[in-house]
Order: C-alpha cells, then structure tokens, then sequence
C-alpha cells in the first residue's frame, strides 16, 4: 500500500475514502445530523481560540467533543484565512505515524525524501491556520511532542484538540464538556438541550414521533438515566423506529447491549459498550482496578472516602489519589470544584460498566462504602449542634446519594445496628433540608430491619414522630405511645423526655389548647438534666409558639430568648438558632412591634436561605407577607404568601397545622383579597409562587414599607387574645 493511500485510510471523513469520491471537501467535516444546544460550550470554546495556540476539549467519551470542535470550526473559519485542516486519529494506532496522518489531511503529497515533521514546519511556518486533532487520548505523549514542535516553530498555528485527557502543555487550554443539563419535570424542548436532543433525532427515527403531555414523563425520565450524554441519546432515539418510549424505558437493565448503533457510526461507537471500552483499553490495571471500586460510590465522593474504601488488596503499595487523578485525566471520573472541598464522581454510565468489572467482590467493596459512611454519620449526629453545623450540613447533604446507598445495604446486610446508627445520625440533615418524608421512610426501613428494642431503635423512633409531628400526621400518636413504652422499658430519661416531647407537640397539634405548656415545661426540666440540647432548645420554641397562638407574646419572646441563651456557647450553630429567631418574628409581629419584626425576618433570610431549612423560610416569607399586610404593602404580600404557600406544600401542613396561626393565614388573605380584588391577589400570589427562593428573599429584603401602620383600634378582634397594639395589622 503506498503511503498516500494509507495516510488516506484515516482521513476525516468517516466511512472510508470518501475524499476520492468528491462528496466533501478536503480539511473538513460535514455532520450527518444538526447540532443541538451547547450554546455555552460553543462560545467558551470559541472564545478560547482567540486567546490561546493549544485549546483541548475534554470528557468522557459519547460527550460531544467531536461535534463542539466540529461546530466552531465552521463558526470560526473566517479567523483563520489560510484554512482549517482536521484530522480524525482513532484509527491511528502507532504514534510514529502522526506526522504522515497530518500531512495526508492536509492534502500534502510524501514523496519528498524529508523528513514529514520538517514538511509540516514549512507548510504552517507563517500561515493563519486551525489545526484540529480528534481523538487523542491514546497518543497523548506523542500529540505533546508533536504539538509542541508546530507550535514553537510557527507564528500563528492554532491547535484544537479533543481528547479524553489533557495533553498537559505549558500554556495550554483546557475547557471540560459535561453532561447536557439534566431536564426537570417541566422541561420542555425550547428549555432543555438533553429533551431538545431527544425529540429531534426520535422524530428522524420515526417522523410521526412530538413530545406532548402524554409523553413528556417518559421523555423526561429517559434522558436523565442517559446521564446527559448525547451519544447515549441519540442511540436510545434511533432505536424508536421499532419501539416506543414505554419499551425503551424498560429494556434499561442492559443499556450497553441494548443501545446498538448504526454501521454509519466509527466502530468506537457501534455501542455505548464499545464507547466506553475504548477508554478502559487505555488505563493501566490498577486504573482499571480502581474504576471498579468506585463503582460502588454514588452521585459523588471525596479523596478521603476514595482512600479509605478503595485502597488495599490488589493495588496494596499504591497510591490510590494518584491513580484517581489519572482516571480524571482519562475523564473516568469527573473533577468538581466544590468551595467545601474537592469532590469526584463518576457518570452513572461508567459506573455501571465498572459495577460489570467488580464482580462477586461487590458486596465487600459495599460493606466497605457503607461503613465509611456510618463512621460519618455517627460523627456528625454527635457534633451536629455545635459550631461545625454549617459544615456538616453541607457535606451530608453532599453525600446522600452515597448515604442511600449505605442504608439500602445496611437494611438489607442487618447487624450492629448499623442502619439505625446511621439514619439516627443523619437527624440534622433530615430535619434542616426538610426530608422528612425520606427520613421516616428510611427510619421505618432501619427499625423493621433492626426491630430489637435497643437505645438506637429508641431514638430513631423518637425521630419518626417528631418528624410526622412536624407534618402533621395523626398516625403519629400510636409511635409516640411506643415511644413512651420503649423509654420506661429501657429505663431511659433520656428517652423519657423525648418522648414527653413528641406527646407534647401532638398535643399542641391535636388537642389545640394551652395543656401542652406543663408538658413542655417537664420537656424542658428533663431535658436539662440529661443534656439533651436539641430538645431543650426545641421544646423553648416550641412553647413559644403556644404562648404565642393563645395569648401571650410576651411569654413567647420570654421562651426564644431561654432558648437562644442557651446556644450561646455555640454561636455558629444555625437550625436551631434561625428556628428560633423566625419565631421571634411571630412574637414581634403578634405584640405590633412590627418594624422590630421585619427586621429580624430579613436579618434571618439569608441564613435560612443559605440552609435551604424550607419549613422556616416558608414560615418567615408568610410572617412577612403579614407584616406587609399590616403596612399596606398589599401586592408584596400577596407575593411572599404565594412564595410561602409553594414551599408548605412540599414539606407538610400550612404553618405546622397550628389552628391560631391558621386563622391569622385567613384572616390576611381575607385582607389581600378585598384589598386587591381576587383577580389581582390571584396573579400577585401566582408569581410569587413561581419565582425562586432566593429571588423571593431578595425582594423581601430589598423592599422598603410604603407605610407606618395605622393607630390599633379600641376593640380587639384579634384571633391572637388581648393584645391591643397586635389588631393595628389588620387595619386597610
């Protein structure tokens, strides 16, 4: 074979010699289908080629590189008047011949007896020229020494590259492609590439094929388990020629055999198997070892979770960081730059074609994720009301993925109490992210797995019921019965006052009267004594919150301020701090110091926010949208009830189900309503219900009252009991 033709073999245009035929033009490549999305990627990309001479696009294979390059090619050809040439190097197996591959690209005959690199120096020495290497993560020492030489030897070459790990050259760019944003339940075509991807390639496959609301679920819910990744999609599209959605969904247990590609398709990519076997061909058996291992993460992990799982055995006397930083070059593992501390993680693709490799040691490597994780967790339910709260709350929130999987393994693997220390550990993630429905479900997994009436099974119990407590289930009150009978069993004070204030919650919930405040006073004393902050703490706000509802703001402030006094030894402590700040908005509110009120809502929104503690944000948007009320401010109120009113509905009851603080949610929308009209209130309430919290807090914070409220009137009409100066947020 003469060397043109062989150089010819690898030409970029796929599908053979297709060159020879005149159906493209040579130095370029046509795509078979249109491009979809990538608008960002396409400018940073773009916008590197003008400040930099070596720019890599990297990530995992089936990502989109190729079609990003490709795309900015043909965006940028003006930039470069003396031509774009792009090679496509999978096929190039021995790095001696990139040079001659080059070169054949370019259109350059090898019959000169010099040496090819020397031929290549010349041609682009003073050119304006665009130079784009495909494929390079199997040759990556040789493109280094290659690009380096083109590079220093020309005035204005530019290199494009994309490759599955950097090259690592000085002054290079390196720009990583992620995932097509995963859709939500209301994406839509025009919102969301990864759908708009989807519909466009199904509808080629079968022409009849619209996303409408019939479809939009299974739509929605195929492209997020492709992970974003558009080779992923586009084969799952094609194969809607001979099925429909319903089946494709189903025929996911297998997605490497099922997702066959077309012969149209590089032999890389006749599967998404094929895809991913080529980069793990590339790795060392260690690296390979190690992909394996972390199969056994979800969602993502840090350096020490990779070092205390992952090490040992088979790659004892290695270094397991070193190899995971290899397997991010090769773009195995994907890098997250997160402000609390470097975290990886692994497509759920990868991870499944890593879980194939692990075998029967699965279940040791599981055992080993989950007592990682149990160690964890332990530690931050111990130090969860301290100073490191913030911290913790982060990295456990962080982590659920890999602490579900922990207490899957935990229930289904029982002993050592291992599932009930965990979710007993994770109480203050469930309660300050509001998973309580979560939360209940896995701790009914862990005292069903774990039914032995111990200590832990106790607590978790406890957890049960003051989490339906808080959303108003009345089931709760067989559990809090349990709970009372497992306390005296156990001979437990601890628990004996826990389960005072699980009765004493569904008492206020319940029985809406003043007798849950000597239950609550025993909570407190109890609760004193065995140095059970959480619930002194919650037992003060919780008796501030009756006081409050019957009568008595005066002697709810009194409680927020026993509660916050006792924290003051922890001054960065925030759930229970920011609990009770936002019932002192309550207390302020309830006794017409409304300035007093506002401002502390608004010093408290940001923390709340920050937290994302959604039952306090929702609380303190609605004491807001009263106090608005109160000014005039009707369509502000408006807003911030709709806001409020979006945010109850994800975690329980309206206000915690509290009777008083109900009727003062009527009687203020009664008010917005006259005020307003309903056609108005309506709309008001609407947009506030769709805008972000975050957008929401900022408006409430940035918005200045129009009005002094009125003088009270001499009768009180207050829902609240006798408080005269209370009635002035009622006036319009």
């Amino acid at each position: 074979m003469s060397a043109h033709l062989e150089g010819a073999a690898v030409l970029p245009d796929e599908g053979g010699r297709m060159d020879e035929w005149g159906w493209t033009k040579l130095g370029t490549r046509n795509e078979p289908t249109g491009f979809i999305g990538r608008a960002d990627e396409l400018r940073a990309v773009g916008d590197a080629l003008t400040r930099a001479r070596i720019v890599t696009v990297t990530g995992p294979g089936g990502i989109g590189k190729t079609r990003i390059a490709l795309r900015v090619v043909g965006q940028q050809q003006d930039a470069f008047p003396d031509g774009v040439a792009i090679v496509e190097l999978s096929g190039l197996r021995n790095p001696e011949f990139l040079p001659h591959t080059v070169l054949s690209a370019l259109g350059l005959p090898q019959s000169s007896a010099r040496p090819v690199i020397e031929q290549l120096i010349e041609y682009f020495a003073e050119r304006r020229a665009l130079l784009v290497l495909d494929t390079c993560e199997h040759l990556v020492e040789a493109i280094a020494a290659f690009a380096e030489i083109l590079v220093r030897n020309s005035a204005h070459l530019v290199l494009l590259l994309t490759s599955r790990q950097a090259v690592a050259l000085p002054g290079e760019h390196v720009l990583v492609v992620p995932p097509m944003p995963a859709p939500d339940a209301e994406s839509t075509e025009e919102g969301n590439d990864a759908v708009a991807l989807f519909v466009a390639r199904a509808r080629a496959a079968r022409p009849t094929f619209a996303m409408n609301d019939d479809n939009r679920a299974e739509v929605i819910a195929l492209c997020r388990r492709l992970d974003g990744i558009p080779l992923a999609i586009e084969l799952a599209a094609v194969r809607m020629r001979t099925m429909g959605l319903e089946q494709i969904l189903q025929r996911f247990g297998d997605r490497f055999r099922f997702l066959a590609g077309t012969r149209a398709l590089h032999a890389r990519h006749q599967t998404l198997r094929a895809t991913i076997e080529w980069t793990y061909q590339l790795c060392s058996d260690p690296e390979r070892e190690l992909w394996a291992r972390l199969s056994v993460f979800a969602g993502g992990f840090t350096m020490a979770a990779v070092e205390e799982v992952c090490a040992g055995g088979e790659l004892d006397g290695l270094d397991v960081i070193d190899l995971l930083e290899s397997l991010v070059d090769k773009s195995v593992v994907q890098f997250l730059d997160d402000p609390d501390g470097d975290r990886y993680r692994m497509l759920d693709t990868l991870r499944e074609f890593g879980a194939e490799r692990l075998g029967g040691r699965a279940e040791t490597y599981a055992r080993r994720h989950q007592e990682f994780y149990l160690r964890v967790a332990v530690r931050a339910g111990g130090e969860w009301l301290s100073d490191q709260q913030v911290l913790w709350d982060r990295r456990l929130a962080a982590d659920l993925d890999n602490f579900r999987v922990a207490l899957d393994f935990a229930a289904e693997h029982p002993g050592g109490q291992a599932a009930l220390r965990l979710v007993n550990g994770l109480w203050g993630m469930w309660l300050s992210r509001s998973r309580l429905t979560e939360a209940r479900r896995w701790l009914d997994k862990a005292m069903s797995a774990e039914p032995e009436h111990t200590a832990e099974y106790g607590h978790a119990l406890f957890y049960s019921c003051y989490f339906g407590v808080l959303q108003t289930d009345p089931a709760v009150q067989d559990d809090i019965v349990r709970l009372a009978a497992v306390a005296e069993r156990l001979d437990d004070d601890r628990l004996r006052g826990r389960a005072i204030h699980a009765r004493a919650h569904a008492t206020v919930l319940f029985e809406p009267t003043t007798d849950a405040l000597p239950l609550f006073a025993d909570v407190c004393a109890l609760a004193a004594e065995t140095g059970d902050r959480f619930v002194l703490a919650t037992g003060h706000m919780a008796a501030a919150g009756v006081r409050g509802g019957h009568g008595d703001p005066t002697g709810a402030l009194d409680e927020v301020e026993r509660g916050l006094a006792l924290l003051e030894p922890i001054p960065e402590e925030r759930w229970s701090r920011n609990s009770l700040r936002t019932m002192q908005v309550l207390s302020l509110f309830v006794l017409g110091r409304l300035d007093e009120a506002r401002e502390q809502a608004r010093a408290v929104l940001p923390s709340l926010v920050e937290q994302d503690t959604i039952m306090s944000i929702a609380a303190t948007f609605e004491y807001l949208s009263w106090i608005a009320a109160a000014g005039r401010e009707h369509e502000l109120a408006a807003l911030l009830m709709g806001g409020s009113g979006r945010l109850w509905k994800k975690v329980g009851s309206l206000l915690w189900g509290e009777a008083a603080l109900n009727a003062l949610h009527t009687a203020n929308e009664n008010i917005l309503v006259s005020s307003l009209g309903a056609e108005q209130f309506e709309r008001h309430y609407a947009r506030g219900a769709n805008l972000p919290v975050q957008v929401l807090a900022d408006l409430a914070r940035a918005h200045a009252p129009k009005a002094r409220p009125p003088a009270p009137p001499d009768e009180d009409g207050s829902p609240l009991g006798p408080s005269p100066a209370a009635n002035a947020r009622w006036r319009t």
